[in-house]
Protein backbone atom coordinates (compact mmCIF):
# COMPACT_ATOMS: atom_id res chain seq x y z
CA UNK A 1 0.00 0.00 0.00
CA UNK A 2 1.33 3.55 -1.00
CA UNK A 3 3.41 5.64 1.98
CA UNK A 4 2.38 2.98 4.36
CA UNK A 5 5.82 4.32 6.35
CA UNK A 6 3.94 5.79 9.72
CA UNK A 7 4.52 4.31 13.44
CA UNK A 8 1.47 4.23 14.92
CA UNK A 9 0.57 3.12 18.63
CA UNK A 10 -3.05 1.64 19.19
CA UNK A 11 -4.52 2.15 22.42
CA UNK A 12 -7.52 -0.35 23.41
CA UNK A 13 -9.39 -0.09 26.41
CA UNK A 14 -10.21 -3.28 28.64
CA UNK A 15 -12.41 -3.40 31.30
CA UNK A 16 -10.79 -4.86 34.74
CA UNK A 17 -12.78 -6.25 36.96
CA UNK A 18 -10.47 -5.64 39.97
CA UNK A 19 -10.84 -2.05 39.77
CA UNK A 20 -13.96 -1.48 38.23
CA UNK A 21 -12.17 1.01 35.31
CA UNK A 22 -10.79 0.53 31.96
CA UNK A 23 -6.96 -0.28 31.05
CA UNK A 24 -5.70 1.01 27.64
CA UNK A 25 -3.02 -1.37 26.60
CA UNK A 26 -1.06 0.55 23.65
CA UNK A 27 -0.14 -1.86 20.73
CA UNK A 28 2.62 -0.24 18.54
CA UNK A 29 1.80 -0.57 14.21
CA UNK A 30 4.79 0.05 12.19
CA UNK A 31 3.37 0.44 8.25
CA UNK A 32 0.56 2.54 8.94
CA UNK A 33 -0.32 5.69 6.73
CA UNK A 34 -1.64 8.60 8.49
CA UNK A 35 -3.71 11.39 7.12
CA UNK A 36 -5.02 14.48 8.49
CA UNK A 37 -7.46 17.23 7.31
CA UNK A 38 -9.88 19.50 8.16
CA UNK A 39 -13.47 19.39 7.94
CA UNK A 40 -15.88 21.84 8.29
CA UNK A 41 -19.65 22.78 8.69
CA UNK A 42 -22.19 25.64 8.84
CA UNK A 43 -25.04 25.64 11.10
CA UNK A 44 -27.17 27.95 12.85
CA UNK A 45 -24.03 29.23 15.40
CA UNK A 46 -22.00 29.91 12.77
CA UNK A 47 -18.64 28.11 10.93
CA UNK A 48 -17.51 25.14 13.07
CA UNK A 49 -14.11 23.11 11.93
CA UNK A 50 -12.51 19.98 12.91
CA UNK A 51 -9.68 18.22 12.61
CA UNK A 52 -10.68 14.69 10.65
CA UNK A 53 -8.27 11.96 11.00
CA UNK A 54 -7.94 8.95 8.18
CA UNK A 55 -5.16 5.77 9.00
CA UNK A 56 -4.70 3.09 6.97
CA UNK A 57 -3.27 -0.09 8.31
CA UNK A 58 -1.83 -3.11 5.74
CA UNK A 59 -3.10 -6.17 6.59
CA UNK A 60 0.92 -6.80 6.79
CA UNK A 61 1.86 -4.33 9.03
CA UNK A 62 3.92 -5.12 11.55
CA UNK A 63 1.98 -5.10 15.04
CA UNK A 64 4.57 -5.77 17.50
CA UNK A 65 4.21 -9.73 18.03
CA UNK A 66 0.39 -9.19 18.58
CA UNK A 67 -2.69 -10.65 16.49
CA UNK A 68 -5.39 -8.61 15.13
CA UNK A 69 -9.22 -9.74 17.17
CA UNK A 70 -12.53 -8.38 15.97
CA UNK A 71 -13.90 -6.57 19.20
CA UNK A 72 -15.91 -9.09 20.35
CA UNK A 73 -13.14 -11.45 20.36
CA UNK A 74 -10.75 -9.40 21.95
CA UNK A 75 -12.77 -8.60 24.96
CA UNK A 76 -12.30 -12.09 25.70
CA UNK A 77 -8.83 -12.31 24.73
CA UNK A 78 -5.31 -11.67 26.29
CA UNK A 79 -4.21 -8.07 25.57
CA UNK A 80 -0.82 -8.83 25.72
CA UNK A 81 -1.34 -10.82 22.99
CA UNK A 82 -4.37 -8.68 20.78
CA UNK A 83 -5.38 -5.90 19.68
CA UNK A 84 -8.52 -4.31 18.25
CA UNK A 85 -9.87 -1.57 16.27
CA UNK A 86 -13.13 0.14 17.61
CA UNK A 87 -14.53 3.06 18.50
CA UNK A 88 -13.69 5.07 21.46
CA UNK A 89 -10.03 3.53 21.46
CA UNK A 90 -7.62 5.76 20.89
CA UNK A 91 -4.55 6.23 18.12
CA UNK A 92 -1.42 8.27 18.44
CA UNK A 93 0.95 9.00 15.75
CA UNK A 94 4.15 7.36 16.77
CA UNK A 95 5.58 4.82 19.02
CA UNK A 96 4.48 5.23 22.78
CA UNK A 97 5.85 2.89 25.54
CA UNK A 98 3.83 3.98 28.16
CA UNK A 99 2.31 0.65 29.70
CA UNK A 100 -0.48 2.15 31.06
CA UNK A 101 -2.44 5.61 30.00
CA UNK A 102 -5.50 7.97 30.58
CA UNK A 103 -7.06 8.76 27.58
CA UNK A 104 -7.38 12.22 28.11
CA UNK A 105 -3.64 12.21 28.57
CA UNK A 106 -2.95 11.01 25.46
CA UNK A 107 -5.24 12.93 23.78
CA UNK A 108 -3.58 16.35 25.26
CA UNK A 109 0.19 14.95 25.10
CA UNK A 110 0.37 13.70 21.74
CA UNK A 111 -0.62 14.27 18.02
CA UNK A 112 -3.68 11.37 18.86
CA UNK A 113 -7.54 11.21 18.27
CA UNK A 114 -10.08 8.91 19.36
CA UNK A 115 -11.73 6.28 17.08
CA UNK A 116 -15.23 7.24 15.40
CA UNK A 117 -15.18 4.29 12.83
CA UNK A 118 -13.27 1.33 11.39
CA UNK A 119 -13.87 0.13 8.05
CA UNK A 120 -12.62 -3.97 7.38
CA UNK A 121 -10.77 -3.74 3.58
CA UNK A 122 -9.50 -6.99 4.09
CA UNK A 123 -10.98 -8.44 0.90
CA UNK A 124 -9.51 -5.42 -1.15
CA UNK A 125 -7.40 -5.69 -3.88
CA UNK A 126 -4.39 -3.79 -1.30
CA UNK A 127 -5.71 -5.62 2.01
CA UNK A 128 -6.16 -3.02 5.09
CA UNK A 129 -7.98 -1.75 7.90
CA UNK A 130 -9.12 1.93 7.42
CA UNK A 131 -9.70 3.99 10.46
CA UNK A 132 -10.92 7.42 11.08
CA UNK A 133 -11.35 9.73 13.83
CA UNK A 134 -11.29 13.16 15.30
Amino acid sequence: MYLCNETITVFNASYDADTGYDVYTGTVVTGASWHCGIESTVDTSGLKAANKFTIRIPEGADFSGKAYADPVAYAGGDPASLFTLQNGDIIVKGEVTETSSKPADLLKNYESFTILGVTDNRRAKAPHWKVVGA
